[in-house]
């Protein structure tokens, strides 16, 4: 069973959780892409969000802005779920880790947001160290008007990452300032493709770094809409290493797998 802790220490059951964070106007769930537990926790606050409030907007960095046509296509039921997945490049292990949150929207209509920059454009910025319309090219329409890079924490955070892969790692040859433009410049697109729903209570799945300590996607949205509440959920077995006084710096409130 799942409990969940806030980050002063409170323990609650479901459903007190899921009354809570509708005072939100986002919820964020930054997962480890790889376990499963995260994506099992993303389905039942999906679901407990849902029985709150139906008129509730799915966000995925799963899928990139591009592909928001097909995915809307298919969510329609005017194509078929294997014309969908030929046509948007779903992440390896979609069938068993995100095709359950899809699938709970289709059935219940609920819209979900294909909320990435395509892969190409970031990889273009890491390697040209710099965001603009000419090295984004046919991606440039989605660049939004302003992208922060201004948080130095974040910065600190990333290049630490960053020291701590391995050397003969995919983007090892790429220099931390490049690699560091090309994650903000991901933060910023899924941040701005929020912008359609803000009147509407929203749940975003994202890798953890995109959400961790308020930074990434939420400090893009705090900076354009400072009005905005945002809640980040993280997740107890990620924070096993952590320092006491670190934990409850990572998100808003903690996903526990009682034993």
């Amino acid at each position: 069973m799942y409990s969940v802790m806030n980050n002063r220490g409170f323990m609650f059951d479901l459903e007190p959780f899921f009354s809570q964070i509708t005072d939100y106007d986002i919820t964020f769930v930054g997962e480890s892409h790889d376990h499963r537990e995260c994506q099992e926790a993303e389905l039942e606050v999906l679901k407990g969000l849902w029985d709150k409030d139906p008129g509730i907007v799915l966000a995925l960095e799963m899928f990139e802005r591009d592909v928001q046509p097909v995915l809307d296509d298919y969510l329609a039921g005017v194509i078929s779920e294997k014309t969908f997945l030929d046509s948007s490049r779903p992440w390896p292990g979609y069938s068993e880790q995100y095709r359950p949150l899809v699938e709970f929207a289709r059935t219940r209509s609920i819209p979900v947001v294909a909320a990435n920059i395509p892969r190409r454009a970031a990889s273009a910025v890491a390697k040209a160290g710099e965001i603009s319309a000419e090295v984004l090219a046919e991606d440039s329409v989605f660049l939004p008007p302003v992208i922060h890079v201004d948080s130095e924490e974040y910065y600190e955070r990333f290049k630490d990452i960053v020291g701590g892969m391995h050397p003969a790692g995919p983007m090892m040859n790429k220099s931390v300032d490049g690699l560091f433009k090309a994650q903000v410049l991901k933060d910023a697109v899924m941040a701005a493709s929020l912008e359609p729903y803000l009147g509407r209570r929203i749940l975003f799945c994202c890798g953890r770094f995109h959400s961790d300590h308020h930074l990434g996607i939420p400090y893009q949205l705090h900076k354009n809409h400072p009005e905005l509440k945002i809640a980040v959920m993280t997740f107890g077995f990620m924070l096993e290493d952590a320092p006491m006084t670190e934990r409850s710096r990572v998100g808003d409130y903690i996903w526990i797998v009682d034993e």
